[in-house]
């Protein structure tokens, strides 16, 4: 297959006519048309509709295109690496990240990673979790950090550290007087998560802890977005858990935070392709290798 054919084949999705794709390309119509023809054949099915009136990708044709952009990508970045390996240039890190392991420890390992990098760059992408594991598998992130309840060895992953996870109230919040809370004191106290499905993380923690504890805890509708979560608690619609170290409640006006009896933890995990570490992953590695020791009472403290 000719990666040419590729080229051609996503340029005329994007601009979705073959004249101003071919104006792009400065190629003629008739030889455009005849690279996607190509390109086809060596596929098997037709990828793209013709008419009078324009073309359109088929249905495989929108699969086959997400599938040659992730190809080009990888391709690209291959070529990206070699250039770079050859004249001694850094390669910057992509990482992936959620909000909720937003913490003075990620921000002290990236700021680190800045100083003693070559060329200071990473790329830092806040996704959902589950698209997280896409990205690496298609080659689009070098290392991703998520929060998880894991705790045994897993293939292409690293256990980093543990995080004590606290409780967010509103300032109005009667729960707030207490220097602990009681879990059992959660009992029809409505709780905020990115998901109701969670099965693992933080909200899996505090849900499991609630079962063993035999309450039944009200869960609101899921909210993605940290901020908004935020917004919903200071407002007083509920309350949310967070990472004691997490840089979002210093930041965030009219809440508070406070440590659970039990205590529950939850664990920041690294992960990577089957491919392999890259050497900007390897040296943010070493570097978030050696903040274990961080403890909540750096964090910022916050109005009681």
């Amino acid at each position: 297959m000719d990666l040419r054919h590729l080229r051609h084949f996503i340029t005329l999705a994007e601009t979705g006519s073959l004249h101003r794709a071919a104006r792009q390309l400065r190629l003629r119509q008739p030889a455009l048309s005849q690279s996607i023809r190509s390109l086809e054949a060596d596929v098997g099915t037709s990828l793209v509709d013709r008419s009078p009136s324009g073309t359109r990708l088929t249905q495989a044709g929108e699969m086959f295109l997400n599938e040659a952009q992730n190809i080009l990508s990888s391709l690209d970045r291959a070529v990206q690496i070699a250039r770079q390996a050859q004249d001694g240039t850094a390669i910057p890190l992509r990482l992936g990240i959620t909000r909720d392991i937003v913490t003075i420890r990620l921000t002290d390992a990236l700021s680190r990673f800045r100083k003693i990098s070559t060329s200071g760059q990473a790329t830092v992408s806040d996704v959902p979790r589950p698209r997280h594991q896409w990205m690496l598998n298609n080659g689009l992130l070098d290392l991703a950090l998520l929060p998880s309840t894991l705790t045994a060895d897993v293939e292409h992953a690293e256990i980093l550290w543990d995080e004590d996870i606290h409780l967010v109230l509103p300032t109005t919040h009667p729960l707030v007087t207490d220097a602990i809370i009681d879990i059992r004191r959660l009992a029809n106290v409505p709780l905020i998560l990115d998901s109701c499905n969670d099965d693992d993380g933080i909200g899996h923690a505090l849900l499991n802890a609630s079962r063993i504890a035999g309450l039944t805890i009200s869960i609101t509708s899921p909210v993605f977005f940290l901020e908004t979560r935020l917004m919903l608690v200071a407002a007083g619609f509920g309350i949310t858990a967070l990472p004691a170290l997490s840089s979002a409640l210093a930041a965030t006006p009219g809440i508070v935070s406070r440590p659970l009896s039990p205590p529950l933890k939850v664990t920041t995990v690294a992960t990577w392709p089957t491919s392999g570490l890259t050497p900007a992953a390897q040296r943010f590695l070493t570097i978030a290798r050696s903040l274990k020791e961080i403890g909540t009472d750096d964090a910022s403290s916050n109005p009681s």
